[in-house]
């Protein structure tokens, strides 16, 4: 992307990360989640909202879109996942982009806490998570690119 298209979409920083898909790289994609937050001048809380939003969302990717990929693997049987953390002027975009099983991201539902609470759950709260800790949250299955999650938090 050059200077002058940069200037034209008001893009103020732009990092991919591409990480093997595993469980153990979930802290280095956080760090660079709030990393890039803090440059923006996000808040702490809206940092953190973001940052678990991607964190579930990769975890996901990991145990349902490529069943898991073992630590133990010496060599990872997945090409990964790719993350694109653009930050604008005025908000922060995450794109998570996968070669695993692609699902209906509109179609699934989302649990509430409090019905999480009364129907004594130990899991199923992750789409709440994604779903209510950004402003807009995108998923377009099977791009050339891949599975396409995107995630967008608003600055202020």
């Amino acid at each position: 992307m050059t200077a002058e298209n940069k200037k034209e979409t008001g893009i103020r920083g732009y990092v991919t990360l591409h990480v093997p898909c595993r469980y153990s790289y979930l802290r280095v994609i956080r760090q660079a989640v709030l990393d890039l937050c803090a440059r923006a001048g996000m808040t702490e809380f809206k940092s953190a909202q973001l940052e678990m939003a991607v964190d579930e969302s990769c975890s996901n990717i990991i145990e349902h879109g490529y069943a898991g990929e073992s630590e133990a693997d010496l060599e990872p049987r997945h090409p990964g996942l790719r993350l694109n953390l653009i930050q604008h002027t005025d908000r922060v975009i995450v794109e998570i982009l996968d070669r695993g099983k692609a699902f209906d991201f509109n179609e699934r539902q989302v649990v509430e806490p409090d019905q999480y609470l009364e129907d004594e759950r130990e899991r199923g709260l992750g789409m709440y998570i994604i779903k209510r800790f950004v402003d807009e949250a995108e998923y377009e299955p099977a791009t050339e690119a891949g599975n396409c999650l995107r995630l967008m938090k608003r600055i202020r």
